[in-house]
């Protein structure tokens, strides 16, 4: 059966259909085997229940020359967040997608202390952040290559994240705004080449809409079909002919910041129909 809505209903509504039908489809790791990571092991996809698509537990934003783990206490932070993650399952969420990258304060340890703790499933994710000017990329990325870049990130699904057997369950990245600069180019090119070898789907923080097609553009240069991509963000291009043509072509487009506030000079009641 379907039901026919308006774009405007639509776009008031992508925020409850990202929770549960993109990272269902997208965010399968390895589609062939039918299964999604999560920080302590593999699930079901019917086994995510209700999911926040997108989430950070810690950040920090010091930038990657500084980044360490010794600028925080993780006993403190693991006793601030374990209650919010328990209210969560208490008002019934089940899943969530962790989607804080490395060099920008990723930590799997935490991440699995405080999935163990709350019952919540959490998915972390490889890749890098090449958003905020390159200030939360490590100095390797000038020099390395696509390719090198993506072995790296090959490597954390096949043996594990660190000296850890945490895997990823998807690939994270970020841009600015189109014209995306050439390390920004390089990351969406490797994160194609990560998913042609994984099948882990590519989630990328995209500053405006131009950015948005030049990441279709490098994905489907590279052979990956815009299934796995997911368009992060996506409020921040005013266009909805962008976001249309895009999610005409197959992508996935997320919406976030949608409130009360802001929603209602765009959103009626009961526009479904």
């Amino acid at each position: 059966m379907f039901h026919v809505i308006s774009r405007r209903s639509f776009l008031c509504n992508v925020p409850v259909l990202l929770s549960t039908a993109a990272w269902l489809k997208a965010a399968a790791a390895a589609p062939d085997s039918g299964f999604i990571m999560t920080v302590t092991g593999p699930i079901k996809p019917t086994d995510l229940g209700t999911t926040l698509p997108h989430e950070h537990v810690l950040v920090d934003f010091i930038g990657a020359d500084k980044i360490s783990r010794n600028r925080y206490d993780e006993d403190e932070a693991y006793n601030t967040v374990l209650p919010h993650l328990l209210s969560l399952r208490e008002h019934g969420g089940r899943s969530m997608m962790e989607c804080t990258p490395d060099f920008l304060g990723r930590n799997v340890r935490l991440l699995q202390r405080l999935s163990v703790g709350s019952g919540i499933h959490l998915v972390t994710n490889t890749g890098l952040y090449g958003a905020g000017n390159h200030k939360y990329l490590p100095a390797y990325v000038q020099h390395e290559s696509a390719e090198q870049l993506s072995k790296r990130w090959i490597r954390e699904w096949t043996h594990g994240i660190e000296d850890t057997r945490i895997k990823p369950g998807f690939i994270k990245s970020g841009v600015d705004n189109g014209p995306l600069s050439s390390l920004q180019r390089k990351l969406v090119e490797a994160a194609a080449l990560t998913f042609k070898q994984t099948g882990l789907p590519i989630g990328i923080h995209t500053g405006n809409g131009a950015a948005a097609r030049e990441e279709v553009e490098i994905l489907q240069a590279n052979g990956v079909p815009l299934h796995a991509y997911i368009w992060i963000h996506a409020q921040n291009e005013k266009d909805a002919a962008i976001h249309e043509q895009l999610a005409k072509a197959g992508a996935w487009i997320s919406f976030d910041g949608i409130n009360k506030t802001n929603a209602a000079a765009e959103c009626t009641p009961a526009s479904a129909t």
